[in-house]
């Protein structure tokens, strides 16, 4: 790593590419946010000398410069420096700016800066830029004031992540060897106030490829930024194609434009920096196109795709869904002038509408094979799936003519294993819609059902995602014909958030089709944390999230899931952004001191969030499961059978029920609560009515 002294010798071709991206950036943005009629603080809290030695600007010149030319009465720059001698070089660079109290450089550290700045900034718009040498400085509760700052008034930040630090204070090694000392300790804790977390330990202590652990660490520290301000992405930097990412440049902001800015930004500083230095001095320089040195696929096919999905989407918006889930792909000429051939019909033919009758950002875009603008848009097929209908016994004794399955019932039918009880050993438990999208779970809990359920597929539990295109057929014509509200539950065999890592996660896939109405809802339920795409929604109204959560030291001790608080948290940054936000505190175990760490955990979701409801549920296991588990030690909690498998004693059941629900009633004044797969007898003794029951899975 190059020392600070040795830094502003020369600019190197990474310190080109981070200027660049400050430098081109300013200007749309300083043009953007002057109209808010605030003044502009810019901060560049590890600046340097402003000027390296052979002469090129650095990063508090290019700054001074271009708000001086953009917004020349509205801004105010403030420039830190730790190094003494940096900071007098500086001091003459900005002699000029600084005579005119456009520039304000501080000897001081980055750290005392961010403390004090969130109290004295008021409703100034502020960019915050962080070039540290190493990683000290960027500590993530430093920026979590103006993460979160006041919506009413503009922040972005910009953060260059210097990824040899990133390996240094891991230290990798030192925990493969298991030579673990205080000072390890130290630079791992370091790490985890860096980057917000420890997350990022299962990926640095993996055996994955660094420049693999790299990306990943990047994209969930980007994730947990986005939690504040949605619209972010990163830019790696290297010395030259083929090299060792050294930093990874990320911004974060709140306004889409930001995304659609940097995208062009960091595109043309990364992508022609690098075919500049490659070809530079061969036969070939200046006579290729930079945009060829990107990973890039086809464009009209993911235009195609997405039109198909939200047919009428404007233009200006199909480009920010792009280039959400394909950041550097590709560049905005590029996509216009793909649209542009697609509507002329050199390709996959599109055809749009107009209040000017040319095609514009506002054009709302369809396939030609869409005949017209509607809600709901069945994608073409060979044949169109059959919506099936079966007579179903209800609680109160009526029967009535529901959906029993569309097609073959692969994608949509009703669970309806469960009969209506008779006996008191029978199980209470409504018949709802599934929408089995995928099957398998990542997590692998020691009491999960589908060990069992799944226990002749070769994958086992295994996550395995179905085609989307049957999803999207068979979703959309039960949409179109079912006029009966019902909730589809995406969370009965796979856990509902399992793969929004991905290119195509299934939250971006299927809200959108249910938000194109307003009668049926759409039921996540998952152990996950990671919600970073759900809240990137625009729209969520037909949207139930469902978190299911257990005692800590339960599940500590049986699921391989995400730890019980980071849920909550999740499930309270959802509830804050507007969700409907269920919990299912399922299965409860009678482990020893049972009360203390049930009550724990009510405390601990009432802290954060008010459920729109609470489903309670025993341990219990079928057969089938119990053969498929591996650890059994959860087993010797059973002793009662069922029509749904074996479970705790119905004494023990009633008092974890009666406690629990007590607790909610005398504490937290709630009542809104059910019970999951529990018996008609228990109902009974609890003096509640199944025939009234609103659980998890229904209305």
């Amino acid at each position: 790593m190059v020392r600070e002294s040795e830094f502003f010798k020369g600019k190197r071709p990474w310190s080109r590419i981070k200027d660049k991206v400050i430098g081109d950036y300013l200007v749309p943005y300083l043009n953007k946010v002057s109209k808010l009629r605030h003044q502009i603080v810019i901060v560049d809290a590890f600046a340097g000398q402003g000027v390296f030695e052979e002469g090129s600007k650095g990063s508090p010149l290019i700054i001074c410069e271009t708000a001086e030319k953009q917004v020349p009465n509205q801004y105010l720059t403030i420039f830190v420096n730790r190094d003494k001698a940096s900071h007098q070089k500086l001091e003459t660079a900005l002699k000029e700016y600084i005579d005119r109290k456009k520039a304000l450089p501080i000897l001081g550290s980055a750290q005392d800066l961010l403390k004090e700045l969130s109290q004295i900034i008021g409703n100034a718009t502020v960019l915050i830029y962080l070039d540290p040498f190493g990683l000290k400085g960027c500590e993530f509760d430093l920026l979590e004031p103006y993460l979160g700052r006041d919506r009413r008034f503009s922040t972005e930040v910009i953060i260059n992540i210097s990824m040899p630090t990133l390996h240094r204070l891991s230290t990798f090694k030192a925990v493969r060897e298991g030579k673990i000392t205080n000072i390890n300790k130290k630079l791992n804790q370091k790490l985890s106030e860096i980057l917000g977390g420890d997350y990022w330990q299962e990926i640095m202590w993996s055996d994955l490829p660094p420049a693999e652990k790299e990306q990943q660490v990047v994209e969930r520290y980007v994730g947990l930024l986005k939690e504040y301000l949605p619209y972010a992405g990163f830019c790696p930097v290297r010395e030259k194609q083929g090299k060792r990412v050294k930093y990874y440049i990320i911004f974060c902001s709140r306004h889409e434009d930001a995304l659609l800015l940097m995208n062009d930004i960091m595109c043309r500083a990364y992508f022609k920096t690098m075919h500049e230095i490659e070809y530079k001095g061969t036969l070939f320089e200046g006579r290729l196109d930079w945009k060829e040195m990107q990973q890039r696929g086809d464009i009209k096919e993911e235009i195609r795709y997405r039109i198909k999905r939200k047919p009428g989407i404007i233009r200006k918006d199909l480009w920010l869904e792009i280039i959400k889930e394909n950041f550097m792909k590709w560049v905005s000429s590029e996509f216009r002038e793909a649209v542009d051939e697609m509507v002329k019909g050199n390709g996959n033919k599109i055809r749009f509408i107009s209040t000017t009758s040319r095609l514009n950002d506002n054009s709302k875009l369809y396939l030609v094979e869409n005949p017209a603008p509607m809600s709901l848009s069945v994608v073409p097929c060979a044949s169109t799936p059959k919506v099936h209908y079966s007579e179903y016994p209800l609680f109160n004794g009526k029967k009535k003519s529901l959906v029993k399955k569309v097609n073959d019932g692969s994608i949509i039918t009703r669970f309806d294993k469960t009969p209506l009880p008779k006996k008191p050993i029978d199980v209470i438990c409504p018949h709802f819609i599934e929408l089995k999208w995928a099957y398998g779970c990542p997590y692998d809990c020691a009491w999960c059902y589908l060990k069992g359920t799944f226990r002749f597929r070769p994958e086992g539990i295994k996550p395995v995602i179905k085609d989307y295109k049957k999803i999207e057929l068979h979703v959309k014509k039960f949409l179109e014909e079912e006029s009966v509200p019902e909730i589809l539950n995406t969370g009965e065999i796979a856990d509902s958030l399992m793969g929004e890592n991905g290119s195509k996660p299934f939250s971006k896939f299927i809200i959108p089709i249910f938000e194109s109405q307003k009668i049926h809802k759409v039921l996540f339920l998952t152990k996950s944390s990671n919600i970073k795409n759900l809240l990137e929604l625009d729209s969520h109204n037909q949207v139930i999230m469902s978190f299911s959560l257990n005692a800590i030291t339960v599940a500590d001790k049986w699921e391989k899931a995400p730890k019980v608080k980071e849920r909550i948290e999740a499930a309270q940054k959802l509830y804050a952004n507007g969700f409907e936000v269920r919990v299912r505190i399922d299965p409860m175990v009678p482990v020893e001191n049972w009360e203390k760490h049930y009550i724990h955990l009510i405390d601990l979701i009432f802290d954060k969030f008010y459920p729109e409801r609470i489903t309670l549920g025993s341990l219990r296991g079928l057969q089938s499961t119990i053969n498929g588990c591996t650890d059994k030690s959860w087993v010797k909690y059973l002793s009662e059978s069922s029509n749904w498998g074996k479970k705790v004693d119905i004494n023990q059941r009633l008092a974890m029920y009666k406690k629990i629900i007590s607790y909610l009633n005398e504490k937290h004044n709630y009542s809104n609560v059910a019970l999951c797969k529990e018996t008609k007898a228990l109902w009974g003794i609890l003096n509640m009515d199944y025939k009234k029951i609103k659980c998890n899975c229904i209305w």
